[in-house]
């Protein structure tokens, strides 16, 4: 850690444990500090409750509050990628879904979304990694990454025999495709499907 972030924890430690307590206003800032230290040192479950004692302290309309609710969010998510990195899939998962809780409008909860359909997916939980996805498509419909959906997706289907809904995804992916050959290709595995799920018509 750089010492300078040391001597400002040390500091902002030492506003907050003041008997009698500091004023709310210098509790606040000892409070955004000792979070934005503790996160700048992947300490994420420390910054959250930091995040968390700073919205406390700061009126619901006061500038800034949004950008301490995206930390507190981002801080959640953090925990979810380490507790991933370890291998702990389903804490992981539980801390992506929090970050729906702590900040639904948050930049981070679609991210959160999509890593806990690739956990669920690593899981083979195929049932929650649809649901997840299905989720994403609908609360975030024009996300940069809604065009890895449909190939998740169809794959997903195809793994559960809903050879419909994966017949549905196949098109999405031709209608998107620039290259006519992957297009028609695309549409093909459509078509076979549709046959397989009996929807001759739509074949």
């Amino acid at each position: 850690a750089k010492p300078d972030h040391d001597a400002a924890e040390r500091v902002a430690q030492q506003v907050l444990a003041l008997d009698p307590p500091a004023a709310a206003e210098q509790r606040r800032v000892a409070s955004t500090v000792a979070a934005h230290v503790a996160f700048e040192k992947n300490r994420f479950a420390d910054a959250e409750r930091g995040y968390a004692q700073v919205l406390a302290l700061t009126p619901a309309a006061a500038a800034g509050r949004g950008e301490i609710v995206e930390r507190q969010a981002a801080a959640v998510f953090k925990q979810g990628e380490q507790l991933r990195a370890a291998g702990q899939a389903r804490e992981a998962l539980a801390q992506f879904d929090r970050v729906a809780q702590v900040a639904p409008q948050s930049s981070v909860h679609a991210a959160a979304q999509l890593d806990a359909a690739a956990t669920l997916i690593g899981l083979k939980d195929w049932d929650g990694a649809a649901r997840t996805l299905e989720a994403f498509r609908t609360n975030f419909p024009k996300h940069a990454l809604q065009a890895e959906v449909p190939g998740k997706l169809a794959a997903i289907y195809l793994e559960q025999q809903r050879w419909g809904p994966a017949a549905a995804e196949f098109e999405r992916i031709a209608a998107a495709q620039a290259e006519p050959a992957l297009a028609r290709e695309s549409l093909w595995q459509a078509a076979e499907l549709h046959e397989k799920a009996g929807a001759r018509d739509a074949a």
